[in-house]
């Protein structure tokens, strides 16, 4: 397997929409429990494990159902991921990259919700009880994993300066440096 770097097609919006849950203001920061902290803390070294759990500052994270056309932004990436060989399931923080409003671990609930409902094929999983669960990790499609960085939208003013405020707020209320 290659330990290159693989450049994942994200697109970057010039301004960002917000949309659904604003989770970096500072009441919701106050209340972030240990993996949201750990997450923002690794997010220049990991940017996997932070966009598991976030979105770009600014931009607002969607929750409830999915609309058609973020099926469409889910299938178009699911189809770009089988193209390039990338294995899915084990970067879902990098898979909702491409689909704003989202953040990893909605996207693999959506996939498993996909595959129970028979709309996606995974030999890996199977119902179990009449629940889906993952038995055969062997069968999991192969495939390499990608790594990025965090993007070029962490360098807009409005980022920089919500990064800030974040790490300020978890020193006050968490006793941590956020950085």
């Amino acid at each position: 397997m290659s330990t290159a770097s693989i450049k994942l097609s994200t697109p970057v919006p010039t301004k960002r929409k917000h949309v659904g849950e604003d989770v970096f203001i500072e009441s919701a920061v106050k209340e972030w429990q240990a993996p949201r902290i750990k997450a923002w803390e690794g997010r220049y070294i990991n940017p996997e494990g932070y966009y598991y759990r976030f979105v770009i500052p600014g931009e607002g994270q969607q929750n409830g159902g999915w609309s058609q056309h973020e099926h469409g932004l889910f299938m178009n990436r699911y189809k770009e991921w089988m193209e390039k060989g990338w294995k899915i399931g084990a970067s879902w923080g990098l898979f909702s990259k491409g689909i704003p409003h989202r953040v990893g671990y909605q996207c693999m609930n959506y996939y498993r919700k996909l595959v129970a409902e028979n709309k996606l094929k995974d030999d890996s999983y199977q119902m179990v009880g009449g629940k889906l669960k993952q038995i055969h990790k062997d069968r999991a499609p192969p495939g390499e994993i990608p790594t990025t960085e965090l993007g070029p939208e962490w360098k807009a003013e409005d980022v920089r300066q919500a990064e800030q405020d974040i790490n300020e707020w978890l020193k006050q209320y968490h006793r941590r440096s956020g950085l």
